[in-house]
């Protein structure tokens, strides 16, 4: 199963989009699609909280997610992290 869905940012500045797709174990990615500047900081998928399965990047999260509705909670707040990170350099 996937779904396709963008996710504005809470300060309105940047959009992300996602492809939120369910595994064989049952458990679900936040994949990220399309390219994102991280305007000079470090953009290794340590210091931005990525994770690659198949050359594409997903969210990383300590846990496996259980459900859909978990992976877009966990996207929304990867998307606000890295949107904060790239503006004010804070990390995650």
């Amino acid at each position: 199963m996937r779904t396709t869905t963008f996710y504005r940012t809470k300060d309105g500045l940047r959009d992300f989009h996602f492809s939120f797709e369910q595994q064989a174990d049952g458990s679900w990615h936040a994949f990220i699609i399309g390219d994102i500047h991280y305007g000079g900081r470090p953009d290794d998928c340590h210091s931005t909280h990525r994770l690659t399965d198949g050359g594409r990047h997903y969210v990383c999260w300590t846990r496996p997610l259980r459900t859909e509705q978990e992976a877009r909670d966990v996207a929304a707040l990867w998307g606000d992290k890295t949107q904060r990170y790239i503006r004010f350099g804070e990390n995650f």
